[in-house]
Order: C-alpha cells, then structure tokens, then sequence
C-alpha cells in the first residue's frame, strides 16, 4: 500500500476524486475535472446517496487505510462533504498512524 502520510494534499484530493469517487462508484460521464474541490458530493452537488456514502467509507479503508469506525456521525458527515474535506480528513488520519507507527530500528 502507498504511504500517504508523505503524499500532498493536492495528490490525496487527485486520488480521492479519481480512484475513490469515480472509479469506486463507477461514475459515468464525470472526470476529476468536473469534480471541483469544495462541490457537495451529496444532494444538489454531485448527487450522491446513503448508498455511495457506504461505499465511500469502505474506499477509504480499501484505498487509503483509513478507517471510520468509531467516528461520530455528524463528524463524519462533515469529512465526508466535499473532495476537500475527505482529502484533508485522510491526511490527518495517515499522518496520525504514521506518528503512532514506532520508527524503524526503534524496537
């Protein structure tokens, strides 16, 4: 798996609109590019639903090994609003684990 803990935020949102929107929904006719940065990604913006949201919370472990258990569910609503927003919550998330992971040679 990559380590994102060292990938930039600009790269996270790239994968995010590509791999765990796109291609992970198997959205049709929508490129990254029409995905912009702050869109709601749910109701007026891009129109997903409960189910996609589902999926989108497995694509983050599957894609990026962030898992969202434990995480309230009005928090999770907010990580989950925009590209941005999911882009900025797998950054702290990986940075975290990555602070948490012992260093090499350190045991």
């Amino acid at each position: 798996m990559k380590n994102w803990s060292t990938i930039s935020l600009e790269e996270i949102k790239e994968t995010v609109k590509q791999k765990l929107l796109i291609e992970r929904l198997e959205l049709e006719d929508v490129t990254a590019a029409d995905i912009d940065d702050d869109m709601p990604l749910f109701g007026e913006g891009l129109g997903l639903d409960s189910v996609e949201a589902f999926e989108i919370m497995v694509g983050l472990e599957v894609v990026f090994g962030v898992m969202v258990e434990g995480i309230a569910a009005d928090q999770l609503k907010e990580h989950l609003y925009n590209a941005s927003s999911i882009a900025k919550f797998i950054e702290a998330s990986v940075r975290e684990q990555a602070e948490l992971r012992p260093a090499a040679g350190s045991l």
